[in-house]
């Protein structure tokens, strides 16, 4: 079974968050790839739950401005596209680890 309370997270690179897990797993997520997986009611449908974003509509060069732990369950983040009302939570974070998939 898989941690999903981080132990570190690292943004010193605008372009890239790292997590490190309780369990020793590492998660590096670009700010594009973040951005991707936005689950907010702009990005998906809250009724629905289709993704209303378009993956080919965000820039492989996008950046985060801001991270912000959002209680002790996730991770809000401002991206340099001016999005910023996703709330990344930890299981969600670690379930879609781009480096598992």
């Amino acid at each position: 079974m898989t941690s999903t309370q981080p132990r570190v997270i690292k943004k010193s690179d605008p372009a890239r968050i790292e997590i490190e897990w309780d369990d020793d797993g590492v998660t590096v997520y670009s700010a594009a790839q973040l951005r991707t997986l936005c689950p907010c009611a702009q990005c998906v449908d809250e009724i629905t739950g289709v993704r209303r974003l378009d993956p080919a509509s965000v820039p492989a060069d996008l950046t985060q401005r801001d991270v912000q732990l959002v209680g002790n369950y996730a991770l809000g983040v401002v991206f340099s596209d001016g999005h910023s009302t996703g709330i990344f939570t930890y299981p969600m974070l670690r379930e879609n680890d781009p480096g598992s998939r």
